[in-house]
């Protein structure tokens, strides 16, 4: 085999590794994208439980009980940063 032909295989094989590298980075950084906007915010008791006080009821209450469910869904949206 000839010296050019053994240098083309090793820059061959090198790209092949840094496009794997490449792709397995941008994958990792989306992975994590996406779970960092899916976890919930470090301080969602506190702010559900404002909501509740802001409703005159506890925060069990907000939380566990069905006639309470569009309050509970206000309070989430708001401690989210969302719209209800």
């Amino acid at each position: 085999m000839s010296a050019t032909s053994q240098d083309l295989q090793k820059t061959t094989g090198h790209r092949a590794v840094l496009i794997v590298f490449a792709v397995a980075a941008v994958a990792l950084g989306i992975g994590v994208y996406i779970y960092a906007a899916q976890s919930p915010p470090a301080n969602q008791d506190a702010c559900v439980a404002a909501h509740a006080a802001d409703y005159g009821i506890a925060t069990q209450q907000l939380t566990r009980d069905v006639s309470y469910q569009s309050e509970l869904v206000a309070a989430l949206s708001s401690c989210y940063g969302m719209a209800p």
